[in-house]
């Protein structure tokens, strides 16, 4: 089976050797227990104005 290859990959970190690879991506991500960035949930508007307001780093 052919690897996925998405061309408008929307992960900012445009460096990783992974990037536009979604198979190796999220077989990478799923090995430590994370998620791939773009199957991450998407924050609101307001949660990251919270976020911001709250001084938080996460």
């Amino acid at each position: 089976m052919p690897p996925i290859i998405r061309e408008d990959c929307p992960c900012p970190n445009t460096a990783c050797s992974r990037h536009t690879l979604c198979d190796e991506c999220e077989a990478s991500r799923a090995e430590s227990g994370g998620l791939p960035f773009c199957r991450r949930p998407k924050r609101s508007l307001l949660g990251r104005i919270r976020k911001m307001l709250a001084g938080g780093s996460r």
